[in-house]
């Protein structure tokens, strides 16, 4: 199941391992202009959100203590925390995202069916669990991606393409 949002994963993934790659420890904390979030944020939010998705499909949170500074509904203001480095983040982004496309794949389609129940996105038109498996797959990731991708083009980058 899921096997066209597992391949848009994992293609995004590449893309922020590349984007991150020119963000420097230095500018990890500065908001960018226009959306205001600080890569850190960024990079912690997709990560705690790649965990909550295996927590969707059964599995557990490996960062609990990341829920309140990244989760859904979070403020974007990060205070400096020496335990928040640019290559631990990327790496729990792929970690977390690896075994979440893992546990993706072997879904039971009929489970996917059902209410997905997240008061967060209720309303938004998202209503069963495969739609949000679906969503932080693939457009939240994209969403949160773009603004890495401002966070490295407002550092004076080029385009990667």
């Amino acid at each position: 199941m899921f096997e066209n949002e597992i391949v848009i994963n994992e293609f995004h993934l590449g893309l922020l391992s590349r984007l991150a790659a020119d963000i420097p420890d230095s500018q990890l904390y500065q908001p960018s202009v226009g959306h205001g979030h600080p890569p850190v944020w960024i990079l912690g939010h997709l990560a705690i959100c790649g965990e909550l998705g295996q927590k969707l499909l059964g599995g557990r949170v490996a960062h609990r203590h990341w829920f309140a500074l990244f989760g859904p509904g979070s403020t974007d203001r990060i205070a400096e925390d020496a335990s928040l480095t640019h290559r631990g983040l990327v790496s729990a982004n792929i970690e977390a995202y690896a075994k979440f496309r893992e546990m993706a794949a072997l879904a039971d389609a009929q489970a996917m069916q059902a209410p997905h129940g997240v008061e967060f996105v209720r309303g938004s038109g998202i209503e069963t669990l495969g739609q949000l498996i679906s969503h932080l797959l693939t457009s939240h990731f994209a969403a949160h991606l773009a603004q890495l991708s401002s966070c490295r083009r407002a550092g004076g980058h080029q385009a990667l393409f």
